[in-house]
């Protein structure tokens, strides 16, 4: 709830769950193209192919004492459950299980039909045609039909909506650029209700990983009668201002302390829904969430560097997912603190990333190779980390003290004058990582860096409004391509909180979504992440996450994949089990 992508959320413990979105899904693994890797029921240890994972064998904890229920740690409050506005992980996550799109994926990330249930494409392959089902309903009774992709889609590409993932569908869809800009009308634009039940979708060019985006959180239908009636301000702010569609229905949203969903047994797919209802709790605490299972009040939560090594040597079973997700610290070009990109190179440079994953992390992360996760896929059947290599600046305190020196003399400033504010959330991880930082700062380039806990919501609204100096931000996949990442710096980009702005880097990016060769493709793709990392720098990379966790074993099934991450898709065969 891809998707996000963009504070530190997730990584670990409680960072695990709440990734903004941007690339919304939330954290993840490598994908089945790459090479999927997932948890084994007995260790650490990882298994290719299938997502689902069961965590049975030798489970020292039963769960939670509801019959028809499992507790889940989502650690923050879901900020934006409205689909055409959602940007993080922690909403996405709910909307994945009470929202159905055209597609969903399956155990292997592979589109499989939802609410459409065939579709052709053009010889051109730019035009999808996509029968629906004629039998959905949204969770008041109202059928789902094609009008409802239509009225959210248009909404989303509306500029007056100012949807942080627009940038997703004016990329791609025809003429949604210039319905956006106000050059075009609706009926001008690729998307079309060719009746009730038949959507015709035509992209501006042939676009591999369509059937993947129309299982992203941006792509979902709006039921617009209800939506109007609702009105945009209050709409998906509690749980009877929200219409749903999907496997669960939200029964109960008490704010800041936890969400309810329960089974739609009028959702098509409903036998493969074994677990009757979910309650997401918000347990920022790492401690007070460790506690909280081990005392039956939990049925799953991911595991920082001390949960771990606690639930390891306990023989409690655990398994992890290498996350094909990025964490990097975010600068805002447009402050005077960061508008040299020197200064910009020189924090980066001066984080011991290895350091860091290894003494403080302690998960499996590794020190990021780039911009774009090394097993993200890549043209000739290759990832597209084998094509790229490692463009990461390194670490090296004196080159970062001379770039500092010059970059501050560049702008008028001098060690003393620069005071930056580092925007981080208030979670027990987040904490842990941004301190580590502020020292490496001080002792490494001798600046006093402070920092600035909030809230999740809080850090969401001051990311996406500009108010920050710098940030430690994540990204997790919408679809299995680089471009999923490297169109987020792209000038105008409602999830660029850096405000960059590229004209080189920019060209780049259209050439690439331009080019029907794949290498060709792929070679605009990794000069423009070069220009961005190495150059420019309004983002430094820092690493590539891995999410370690553990459950009860009072269910089985959950699928945990790199597009379907933490806390996993319940919707395709997780069950309550026997064992309980």
């Amino acid at each position: 709830m891809k998707k996000h992508k963009k504070l530190a959320g997730f990584t670990s413990l409680v960072l695990a769950a709440c990734m903004l979105l941007t690339s919304c899904s939330g954290g993840a693994s490598t994908s089945s193209a790459a090479g999927s890797k997932t948890g084994s029921a007995a260790s650490a240890s990882s298994q290719s192919g299938s997502g689902k994972v069961d965590l049975l064998a030798n489970n020292k904890y039963k769960g939670t004492a509801d019959a028809d229920m499992i507790t889940i740690n989502l650690s923050q409050e879901p900020p934006e459950m409205n689909s055409m506005m959602c940007s993080d992980t922690a909403s996405s996550n709910i909307l994945r299980e009470t929202m159905a799109g055209l597609t969903k994926l399956d155990e292997n990330d592979q589109p499989e039909p939802d609410m459409a249930t065939s579709w052709t494409k053009s010889d051109d392959g730019k035009t999808y045609t996509l029968k629906l089902r004629q039998d959905a309903k949204w969770s008041n009774g109202d059928p789902v039909t094609a009008h409802d992709f239509v009225f959210a889609w248009l909404t989303v590409m509306t500029k007056k909506t100012a949807s942080p993932y627009s940038f997703i569908m004016l990329n791609y869809i025809k003429n949604g650029q210039e319905y956006y800009d106000g050059k075009v009308k609706a009926d001008q634009v690729g998307v079309k209700a060719v009746d009730d039940y038949t959507l015709e979708v035509t992209f501006k060019t042939p676009l591999p990983y369509a059937l993947q985006l129309f299982a992203f959180q941006t792509y979902l239908p709006v039921d617009e009668k209800a939506y109007k009636a609702i009105g945009a301000d209050k709409y998906a702010k509690d749980a009877d201002k929200i219409v749903t569609n999907g496997a669960y229905k939200i029964t109960e949203w008490k704010h800041n302390d936890h969400v309810t969903i329960t089974k739609n047994d009028d959702y098509w797919d409903k036998d493969k829904v074994g677990i009757p209802k979910i309650k997401y709790v918000e347990l920022k605490d790492s401690n007070t969430a460790i506690n909280a299972f081990k005392a039956g009040q939990l049925d799953y939560m991911t595991l920082g560097k001390d949960n771990l090594a606690n639930m390891e040597a306990q023989g409690q079973p655990v398994a992890k997912y290498e996350a094909d997700s990025n964490w990097y610290i975010e600068y805002n070009v447009k402050r005077k603190l960061f508008s040299s990109a020197k200064v910009r190179q020189a924090l980066g440079m001066a984080i011991d990333t290895k350091s860091l994953c290894d003494n403080v992390l302690r998960d499996g992360s590794v020190p990021a190779t780039g911009f774009v996760p090394s097993a993200i896929s890549g043209a000739n059947g290759k990832t597209y980390g084998e094509a790229r290599g490692d463009i990461a600046l390194k670490y090296n305190v004196e080159k970062a003290k001379q770039l500092l020196a010059e970059g501050l003399k560049e702008e008028g400033l001098t060690v003393s004058t620069f005071k930056p504010v580092f925007l981080t959330q208030d979670s027990t991880n987040a904490q842990r990582i941004s301190q580590f930082m502020q020292e490496q700062w001080k002792t490494n380039l001798g600046i006093s860096v402070e920092l600035k806990p909030m809230s999740f919501k809080s850090a969401i609204a001051s990311q996406q409004s500009h108010d920050f100096d710098l940030t430690l931000a994540g990204w997790a996949p919408d679809y299995n391509d680089a471009m999923t990442f490297l169109d987020l710096h792209k000038t105008g980009n409602g999830n660029n909180n850096a405000d960059y702005s590229s004209k080189t880097y920019d060209d780049l990016i259209d050439k690439a979504s331009a080019e029907a060769d794949e290498t060709k493709r792929q070679n605009y793709l990794i000069q423009a992440e070069k220009l961005m990392v190495q150059e420019d720098c309004p983002v430094f990379p820092i690493y590539f996450d891995v999410i370690d966790y553990t459950t009860s074993s009072k269910f089985s099934g959950v699928i945990c994949t790199g597009f379907q991450g933490w806390p996993g898709n319940y919707i395709n065969g997780a069950k309550l089990t026997a064992s309980k």
